[in-house]
């Protein structure tokens, strides 16, 4: 099979599951909205911040250095996953001890209790890291979708019950728990992972040098991209880290949801081509050109549709949450292409290099929070510092990336971006214009009406400039799907 129908067969299957679960995530996060209130939602913050810094350690780079090394041995795997069992039962036992040490430092003792039962998600999230990445390694992303689905659904009906009985943030929290034990179990079955007798570190040693990378770079990853949610939980009071968080979740919903469409596919499909960098980049130009072709429209209708959204998704209580999501808004199709970068560092065994970036991202990224939070004091400012340092580093990373690692052309590498800013510039006249001269009352109705008429403009804006393409899928579909209801 060739390179790119390997990605998109893949992206195809993780395209079904993902947006099965953002049409889930959204209306689960729109029932729990109109229960909880931003306070209730700043306490699960804390302690999630934490809860994804042991999911880091208990991974340490091993699941994409398993995917990349195709010489490992059935005894490798069992080795290395018997050191995961130990390394995951010492992170729920830390994590449950690390709940006194959050208690208090956020002075509260609410923290203790949440803190001990989530111990035990830490303990199974970190256990399905090893079979989760052998069905990666064997590209079962039609299987990953699906048990990504049932989870969501299962765990979705149980945190809305309890909200609904009126089990506040621990709503959450029991839900975070069955999911984590459900994809535990259901890796470990499909997987096909067994213990064998013995134990050395023979197949430990195969990956050190990659995963101890890997594992270097996801740890200053994880404080470049959440110690704006611990200082903003410390200095500011949960409400606000309760509108914070929001806005992000609603920022990365398209972030997440369309690069990690596309992004778990490459490195198990480009690994193979680690000495051919020149296929790797013509490759990675067609996904680029994917993500900047939706992420600059959706950047720009979240910069002028935030109210709406905020109203339709959150709720009137939650308007605080709209200034905050219109400045990141801004950035997310600098987001949706950066996020895929890792995946091409991986690829190239370069993880090395990736580590050095992340430690230049981190620097950038943590300065520009430490000036909103302490200097400006004000959330909005915060979420602008932080975009400005996305921007930054995104120059720099992916100058290193194209010209350095891949050898080729940066400059051309732009130019893929930039062929899409003829669309943005029409869709931001038209959808300021509407803005203008828009005149709808603030009610339901009126959010409404306004949230529509955007959503058309965008739609009718892209049809027009990508006529070609959409019919071209169009009749593909079609052609595909008339067979199968002919009589």
């Amino acid at each position: 099979m060739r390179v790119d129908q390997e990605i998109k067969r893949g992206t195809f299957f993780v395209f079904l599951s993902k947006y099965s679960s953002i049409l889930i995530g959204l209306v689960i996060n729109s029932i729990l909205a109109r229960f909880l209130s931003p306070d209730e939602y700043g306490v699960v913050g804390v302690v999630t911040v934490f809860i994804t810094f042991f999911s880091i350690l208990g991974d340490i780079g091993v699941g994409s250095a398993i995917v990349q090394n195709r010489d490992l041995t059935r005894k490798d795997i069992s080795d290395i996953f018997k050191i995961n069992i130990l390394l995951s039962a010492c992170l729920g036992l830390a994590f449950y001890l690390l709940s006194y040490g959050i208690a208090w430092f956020y002075e509260s003792d609410v923290y203790i209790r949440i803190g001990q039962l989530l111990s035990v998600s830490v303990f199974f999230s970190s256990l399905s890291g090893v079979p989760r990445s052998l069905l990666m390694r064997e590209k079962s992303f039609k299987l990953l979708g699906g048990i990504e689905i049932i989870t969501s659904v299962t765990t979705g009906i149980l945190v809305v019950f309890l909200a609904m009985k009126g089990y506040s943030y621990y709503s959450i929290i029991w839900r975070s728990i069955l999911s984590n034990l459900i994809i535990c179990i259901m890796y470990f079955y499909f997987s096909r992972l067994r213990l064998l007798e013995g134990f050395s570190f023979g197949g430990f040693r195969k990956i050190a040098r990659y995963s101890g990378f890997q594992f270097a770079f996801n740890i200053i990853n994880y404080f470049s991209r959440n110690l704006d949610n611990i200082l903003i939980g410390k200095f500011m009071g949960n409400q606000n880290l309760g509108i914070y968080s929001q806005s992000y979740q609603l920022m990365m919903y398209p972030v997440a949801n369309l690069t990690h469409v596309i992004t778990p596919v490459l490195h198990p499909v480009l690994a193979r081509f680690v000495d051919q960098p020149k296929i790797i980049f013509e490759e990675y130009l067609k996904v680029v050109n994917i993500l900047a072709m939706l992420g600059i429209p959706i950047s720009i209708f979240v910069f002028f549709s935030s109210k709406e959204i905020v109203y339709l998704v959150l709720g009137s209580k939650w308007t605080d949450v709209a200034p905050v999501l219109q400045v990141f808004g801004a950035s997310i199709w600098l987001q949706m292409v950066n996020s895929s970068g890792g995946a091409i560092f991986q690829s190239m065994g370069r993880t090395d290099m990736l580590f050095k970036m992340g430690i230049l991202s981190t620097f950038t990224t943590i300065s520009a929070t430490l000036l909103g939070i302490l200097y400006f004091e004000s959330l909005t400012m915060t979420a602008l510092c932080i975009s400005v340092a996305i921007a930054t580093n995104f120059i720099i990373v992916y100058y290193v990336l194209i010209n350095r690692i891949l050898g080729s052309s940066f400059t051309r590498f732009l130019k893929v971006i930039a062929k899409h800013s003829t669309l943005g510039v029409a869709l931001v006249i038209l959808l300021y214009l509407v803005q203008v001269f828009g005149d709808f009352k603030a009610d339901d109705a009126g959010f409404i009406y306004l949230f529509l008429i955007k959503l058309a403009i965008l739609g009718i804006t892209f049809f027009a400039f990508h006529f070609e393409m959409v019919m071209g899928l169009a009749k593909k579909v079609l052609s595909n799907v008339a067979p199968r209801i002919r009589p």
